[in-house]
């Protein structure tokens, strides 16, 4: 495994970690203000926690998903010529 190969894999889990971020974050937002007025309300129904988080997480892919599209572009732009160099059996 070469060392262009290591940063590559590297770089891509990094990306798939930022990008995942904003949803993470709106599902957790949700679900803690869900939790407290489940709390406050002693309704302990599962699925009124599960329709806010949902509602997040698709509101925050409708905000997050021209940022989301623009960085995977620009990732794959740069992923495809070293794609071709490792699978013609260069170096990278």
């Amino acid at each position: 495994m070469t060392p262009s190969l290591v940063a590559l894999v590297r770089e891509g889990l990094l990306l798939a970690l930022l990008l995942a971020a904003p949803l993470l974050v709106a599902a957790l937002i949700a679900g803690i203000l869900t939790g407290l007025v489940g709390a406050v309300t002693q309704v302990q129904d599962p699925s009124i926690g599960l329709v806010p988080r949902v509602a997040a997480v698709g509101a925050a892919i409708l905000m997050f998903a021209p940022s989301i599209a623009h960085q995977l572009d620009a990732f794959a732009s740069r992923i495809w010529p070293l794609i071709a160099t490792i699978g013609a059996g260069g170096a990278g």
